[in-house]
């Protein structure tokens, strides 16, 4: 099959392995984490952001427990606000306000 985005609503913890793939494969992925409770949404999100990070893609968070990987180079509509990714990685935590948000540099 060949698709471009994918909407998933895990309901545990092992399902971030089939989210993992599909951001491997530069999909744009949209996470429903409303049937899991705060600690393994957390967990989802955290291994999924290391997922995210190293194909150098981003996390946004169009609703409550909701979120959606972009792909680098991809570019969304928000909101009114458009966003066009030019290379930078911009991995957003959403555990932190963003003034409070380290981010390291390579290279």
């Amino acid at each position: 099959m060949n698709f471009d985005i994918v909407f998933l609503k895990p309901e545990k913890f092992e399902e971030c392995m089939s989210i993992v793939e599909h951001i491997k494969k530069e999909r744009i992925v949209h996470i429903n984490l409303s049937k899991l409770d705060a600690k393994n949404s957390q967990r989802v999100l955290d291994f999924v952001s290391g997922a995210v990070y190293i194909q150098e893609a981003q996390i946004i968070q169009p609703g409550e427990q909701v979120f959606c990987s972009v792909p680098k180079g991809k570019s969304y509509f928000m909101d009114g606000k458009e966003k066009a990714l030019k290379g930078d990685t911009e991995l957003i935590d959403l555990r932190y306000d963003e003034e409070e948000e380290i981010k390291p540099k390579f290279g």
